[in-house]
């Protein structure tokens, strides 16, 4: 939604709710062959790879902003100030014979159009996951079965962007290694990893200017902590495993300004913001 602060101020904030991912894992899988997700995020949940699947349990949230109001009062607003709160730093939860040494990533987009939603919802493998991480500067590039006909959103279109990535830490779990777990009675458990830490954090986009009449926003997390390659001799895999994360809710705030364009500057800005989406191409 957007508030009205004074006549040249607006505060545009958007939400993605909690969302819990639970994988449970049979002895010898390769991937988990049980997936269950809650919360009240599930209300925007776009797509959950489901189990027996790599990276199962990795999942896209949607939110679109209608900001129609701004077009139909000819407005345009250019964030000063991004503000993104969350109401904990990292995923709450445990990781039980799991994989431990491949990262969690996060990332937040805030467009001013639309991926390709269909192919998004439909998807069953990480192949379209992928595609994130290369999305919304001016020398990427994007698969069509993201972004569709119309190419890769462009930097000017990406309004803001952020990447985060998470780790599992021996010095935060109990292992038979570290000496946290006592061989003789810990079978069947050789790891039980806490929450995660925090590795990285990096953002991107163009800060540019809002006119409506829609902000389209994509929250990604690829999740393999109960993924294996199985060509590595991993410990674990021969163990049944479980685990679950509690995602925590994200705000993403923009303070904005009124950055009193010229008409000709404002209809250059909603050119720039809407103009590779292909004409009768998908939409959200």
């Amino acid at each position: 939604m957007a508030r009205i602060i004074d006549k040249d101020t607006r505060l545009i904030d958007l939400d993605f709710g909690e969302l819990t991912v639970s994988a449970a894992r049979e002895a010898g899988s390769v991937v988990p062959t049980s997936i269950t997700t809650g919360g009240n995020g599930t209300s925007v949940v776009l797509n959950v790879l489901e189990a027996n699947n790599q990276y199962a349990g990795s999942f896209i949230q949607y939110v679109r902003l209608d900001l129609d109001y701004m077009v139909r009062n000819n407005e345009v607003m250019l964030p000063v100030e991004a503000s993104i709160q969350r109401t904990s730093p990292v995923p709450l939860g445990f990781n039980v014979n799991g994989n431990n040494f491949d990262q969690t990533e996060e990332f937040i987009f805030i467009l001013s159009r639309p991926l390709n939603n269909a192919n998004l919802i439909a998807a069953t493998t990480t192949f379209e996951y992928n595609d994130f991480r290369n999305m919304g500067l001016n020398g990427t590039t994007g698969l069509a079965t993201v972004s569709g006909d119309a190419g890769a959103p462009n930097q000017i279109q990406t309004i803001y962007a952020e990447k985060r990535m998470y780790s599992y830490s021996n010095n935060l779990g109990a292992t038979i290694n570290n000496g946290e777990l006592d061989p003789a009675l810990a079978l069947p458990f050789n790891s039980v990893m806490g929450m995660p830490v925090l590795d990285s954090v990096t953002t991107w986009g163009s800060m540019a200017a809002i006119t409506g009449p829609n902000l389209h926003c994509y929250r990604v997390v690829i999740q393999r902590n109960q993924t294996f390659a199985g060509s590595y001799g991993e410990t674990n895999l021969a163990l049944e495993g479980e685990g679950s994360c509690q995602w925590p809710a994200v705000s993403v705030r923009f303070l904005c300004k009124d950055p009193k364009y010229s008409e000709g500057e404002y209809l250059t800005r909603i050119a720039n913001a809407m103009n590779n989406i292909s004409e009768g191409g998908p939409v959200a």
